[in-house]
C-alpha cells in the first residue's frame, strides 16, 4: 500500500511569507531561552535544504464562534510530516565518525521515515525500532528510505528500551523522537516560518498536537519569544491524555497501557523529561478530543479542503473546530501518512457519528 498525501485544491488560499531572511528576524530579548539559539540555527540550516510548509486558509473551516482556522500543512513536507525537521537538524549536528557509525531511532512511524531519509541523505544509515501494531505502509515506507526496521512490543517504553540497547551494543547514536534538544529545535522551526507567513497579523492561538512533546515544546518556545500574546494550545486524544493529566498535576503521569486511539502517530505513554518543563513554562492550555472528533475533522478537511491528513495530523484541527475562539487561529496539520484504504475505512466507521 502506498501512503498518500493529497495536494490542496486551488480553492485554498496560501498565505505567503514576507521576504525576510532568517538572519533578519528580530526576536524578543526578554524571555530568551537557551533553546532559542538552537532554533535560530536550525531555521537557517533547514531553510537551505527543506521546503517551507504552506499556511492554508479554507473559508469553510471555522471555529464554533466563526473564527478562521488556518492549517499549517506539515503533511506537505518530505516524508509526509513535521518529523523531517528534527531528524534532519539532529543528524546535521553529528560529526563524521558518528554519522558513519550509523544511528538508531524508535518510532510509531513518522519519526522512523524521517530518520531513515535524513540518514540516507547525510551518508549515514539507520536502524529503527517500531511497534508490532505499526501501520504496514509506514513500515514499508521506512524500509524504502533505507531504514532497517526492528519490531517490538506495542508500548513506547518497549521501543525506547530496545533502541537504547541497540545503541549500546552497536555504538550507534540514538536519535530520540522528541526528548532531545536538537530534535526539539528542529521542530521549532515551524514557528519561524509562521512568523514570516502571518506577517503583521498574528493569530490569536496555535493548536498543536502532543505525543511526547517535542513539537509543542519547540513551537511554544519560539512563539513565546516573538509573539508572547499568541496562545499555545496543546491537543491530545481522550484515549491518550497523559500530557493533559501531567500538566494539571504538576508532574509527569504515565499511561498504564498502549493507547487504542486512531491517532497512531502520537501514541506515547508519557511526555519527555526535557519537553515537560518547556510545556509547563510556555504552553497555555491542553485540551482533549474524542475519537469521533478526530475522525470527523480528518473527513471534513479532506472533503472541504482536499487535504488528506492522517488521524494524528487532524487532532489539532479537531480541537480548533469545536473551540469558541474568534479571529484567526492556526492548527498544525502535523502529518498525512495515511493510505486511502485506511482513510476510507475510517470514513465508513465514523461517518454516521459525525
Amino acid at each position: 500500500m502506498r501512503l498518500t498525501t493529497r495536494r490542496p485544491c486551488s480553492s485554498l488560499t496560501v498565505i505567503k511569507r514576507e521576504n525576510n531572511s532568517v538572519n533578519e528576524w528580530t526576536w524578543r530579548k526578554t524571555l530568551k531561552h537557551p533553546l532559542m539559539t538552537n532554533i535560530e540555527a536550525a531555521a537557517t540550516r533547514l531553510a537551505s535544504c527543506l521546503p517551507q510548509s504552506p499556511l492554508l486558509c479554507c473559508e469553510r473551516l471555522r471555529t464554533r464562534a466563526g473564527g478562521r482556522i488556518l492549517l499549517k500543512a506539515e503533511n506537505q513536507m518530505p516524508t509526509g510530516s513535521f518529523k523531517i525537521r528534527g531528524a534532519t537538524w539532529r543528524l546535521s549536528r553529528m560529526n563524521e565518525s558518528d554519522r558513519l557509525a550509523g544511528v538508531v531511532a524508535y518510532s510509531t512511524g513518522n519519526h522512523a521515515q524521517a530518520v531513515a531519509k535524513a540518514a540516507r541523505d547525510s551518508g549515514s544509515n539507520a536502524i529503527v525500532v517500531m511497534s508490532l501494531d505499526t501501520c504496514p505502509a509506514k513500515i514499508d515506507a521506512t524500509k524504502k528510505l533505507g531504514g532497517v526496521v526492528v519490531l517490538t512490543e506495542c508500548t513506547s517504553s518497549a521501543r525506547k528500551e530496545l533502541a537504547e540497547q541497540i545503541a549500546r551494543e552497536q555504538a550507534r547514536v540514538l536519535v530520540p523522537p522528541y526528548d532531545d534538544d536538537d530534535v526539539i529545535a528542529g521542530q521549532g522551526t515551524i514557528a519561524c516560518e509562521l512568523v514570516q507567513q502571518w506577517r503583521a497579523h498574528p493569530p490569536r492561538a496555535i493548536f498543536v498536537p502532543i505525543g511526547g512533546g517535542g513539537l509543542i515544546a519547540g513551537v511554544s518556545v519560539a512563539i513565546k519569544h516573538v509573539a508572547p500574546r499568541v496562545k499555545i494550545v496543546g491537543v491530545e486524544p481522550e484515549l491518550e491524555d497523559d500530557a493533559y493529566r501531567s500538566l494539571r498535576g504538576g508532574k509527569i503521569v504515565e499511561g498504564s497501557h498502549a493507547s487504542e486511539s486512531i491517532a497512531d502517530a502520537i501514541k506515547v505513554q508519557r511526555v519527555g523529561a526535557i519537553t515537560f518543563p518547556l510545556m509547563q513554562r510556555f504552553v497555555d492550555d491542553v485540551v482533549r478530543v474524542s475519537e469521533v472528533e478526530i475522525a470527523t475533522a480528518m473527513i471534513r478537511i479532506e472533503r472541504e479542503a482536499q487535504l488528506l491528513l492522517e488521524p494524528s495530523g487532524a487532532v489539532a484541527a479537531a480541537a480548533a473546530l469545536k473551540s469558541r475562539w474568534r479571529g484567526d487561529i492556526v492548527a498544525l496539520a502535523s502529518g498525512g501518512n495515511v493510505t486511502m484504504q485506511r482513510f476510507w475505512a475510517l470514513q465508513k466507521q465514523f461517518a454516521h457519528l459525525s
